[in-house]
């Protein structure tokens, strides 16, 4: 029996086609045509779904987020200092020829023809890649960069669909969210309940439209006067996605000379051990000295007389219909974030590196291997009052190169070594925001006069110093004049934004300005994003590949 059943030889055993007829195979050659058709819709709606829910492309569109983001632009290659810088090259949804441009690193004003010279790369956009599953799973964050749909549906009434927008996410729902000094404050105090029954959204799809944000309300106003809203602090990796240079020394205008060319000079009376070197300064003694940096006028070429840090970028210096004016729109900007490189030969030399706000200059002081944070308040006839702020162990315990970074920033000091933020507590690096009641004004002796400051004592040598500002926010009515058609803002009676304004956020709702605060088109103007308008956040640029890299 064993041996009948090790060689029986069946049909279904021996021969192929009969063995897939027993399985249920059909006999014949394979349906080639029919597989590639499976395989192709299979293909489509597996990337139907991935764009549905997972991942998306989209261009951006206009330069509301430049420079985090750049919209259609060309790239500028300043003829004095070597900066590279995108230029808008849109107008009125149509490509214009750049005429000229104001660079931001070193203020130099292009003259006749030259703009076409130094421009090139011309881009219709980032192309970034939008996370559309993210906003499933969690709700959106404060400082998100979300692509959503323009809350008036369509936004193309020809072709019946909305256009896709992206912006930064700055309010939740719930809050009222406020504009002062170039800063955000929030508070969720406020219930609105005083407002009339007519003033108020009759039905819910509409409440994103921007006159039920009560952005003219006197009591919300008054709620900010008396101190109760809380200002928006950034983290530091927030902090350095948002920074725009206002100086990198090591991009010096070659034509200048003196201030006009580093900036950067020995403190009068307070140069002791100080020397001047090509991109940097080098400090030897004991004795304590100081080099200050001095702002330099953009719109002014032949004046050499200290200027405020503004809020001025070289995106919008296009220009193609007029000769260059000072912007009346320009803003003081009083948050600002220092880098350096230091050489020490030992962790008994000491550097101090220096941010003045206002009436205030704050120090963090690295020595013994220790980082010490000091709040200095001059008077106006020149007192000063030194209070110690915290104290925290650093990595410079012996003689090395070190880079250095002190940013003043939201009312909050924050200090990195080696590219890594030092763990101070709350309690030592935040400090109470500037007098709600009144608009904080530049100190000559200070903002004028010397901005930033390095200090040394001993053997110290700096170099790749760069100075940042913090990215300043701009009331509704302080910006452009707009004429887009649907971007009309509502009638504005405000003279000029020198007192708070404040935004009411409703429930399932977001606040959505753009990063180029003084020429953006957003919830200033136009209102707020409704939940189910969240398309998706903006996760990393991947074309063109020059810029690509996470989106912060």
């Amino acid at each position: 029996m064993a041996d009948v059943a090790a060689t029986n030889t069946t049909p279904a055993a021996t021969d192929p086609k009969a063995a897939n007829k027993s399985k249920g195979h059909p006999e014949g050659p394979r349906d080639t045509t029919r597989e590639i058709f499976e395989t192709v819709v299979f293909v489509v709606v597996l990337v139907l779904m991935l764009k549905l829910f997972v991942a998306e492309a989209f261009v951006i569109p206009t330069g509301s987020m430049a420079p985090t983001l750049y919209g259609d632009q060309v790239i500028c290659t300043c003829r004095e200092c070597g900066h590279k810088f995108p230029i808008n090259a849109m107008e009125n949804n149509q490509r214009v020829v750049v005429q000229h441009y104001i660079c931001e690193n070193c203020a130099y004003s292009s003259r006749d023809g030259e703009a076409r010279d130094d421009v090139s790369s011309v881009s219709s956009g980032d192309r970034v890649l939008v996370s559309k599953y993210e906003y499933h799973l969690r709700d959106p964050r404060r400082f998100d960069v979300p692509v959503f749909k323009y809350p008036v549906e369509p936004y193309y009434a020809k072709e019946m669909q909305g256009m896709n927008y992206i912006k930064r996410l700055v309010g939740l729902g719930g809050e009222t969210l406020a504009v002062f000094n170039g800063d955000l404050y929030t508070t969720r105090g406020l219930t609105y309940d005083w407002i009339p029954a007519d003033e108020r959204p009759k039905d819910e799809k509409d409440a994103w439209q921007f006159r039920y944000m009560y952005t003219k309300d006197m009591v919300a106003k008054e709620f900010f006067h008396q101190g109760k809203f809380d200002i928006v602090r950034k983290t530091p990796n927030e902090i350095l996605a948002m920074r725009r240079i206002v100086f990198d020394l090591d991009r010096q205008p070659k034509s200048r000379q003196s201030v006009r060319r580093v900036r950067w000079h020995p403190a009068p009376h307070e140069e002791n051990g100080w020397q001047m070197e090509e991109a940097g300064f080098k400090h030897t003694g004991d004795a304590p000295g100081w080099v200050r940096y001095q702002h330099i006028d953009p719109w002014d070429d032949g004046v050499i007389a200290p200027y405020y840090i503004a809020d001025f970028i070289g995106y919008n210096t296009r220009d193609n219909s007029r000769p260059f004016v000072r912007d009346p729109r320009e803003h003081w900007v009083s948050d600002l974030i220092l880098d350096c490189t230091v050489e020490v030969p030992s962790q008994d030399s000491e550097v101090v590196l220096e941010l003045a706000k206002g009436h205030d200059r704050f120090q963090a002081t690295f020595v013994g291997g220790k980082c010490n944070l000091a709040r200095i308040t001059v008077a106006d006839t020149g007192h000063e009052e030194r209070k110690e702020m915290g104290s925290h162990e650093t990595k410079i315990t012996k003689g090395g190169t070190y880079k250095l970074r002190l940013a003043n920033v939201d009312a909050r000091l924050t200090v990195w070594v080696d590219n890594k933020a030092l763990a101070f507590g709350r309690d030592q690096t935040d400090f109470s925001p500037p007098n709600p009641t009144k608009r904080l004004e530049p100190f000559d002796k200070n903002d004028l006069q010397q901005p930033a400051r390095v200090g040394a004592k001993g053997e110290v040598k700096v170099s790749k110093v760069s100075l940042w500002r913090d990215l300043h926010y701009t009331c509704a009515w302080d910006r452009p004049t707009r004429k887009e058609k649907l971007f009309e803002p509502e009638p504005a009676d405000f003279a000029s934004c020198d007192d708070v304004q404040t935004f009411y956020i409703h429930p399932g709702h977001y606040l959505m300005f753009g990063d180029n605060s003084n020429s953006s088109a957003d919830s200033r103007s136009w209102g707020q994003v409704p939940h189910r308008l969240m398309l998706g956040r903006a996760v990393m640029v991947y074309w063109p590949m020059s810029r690509m890299g996470v989106i912060e």
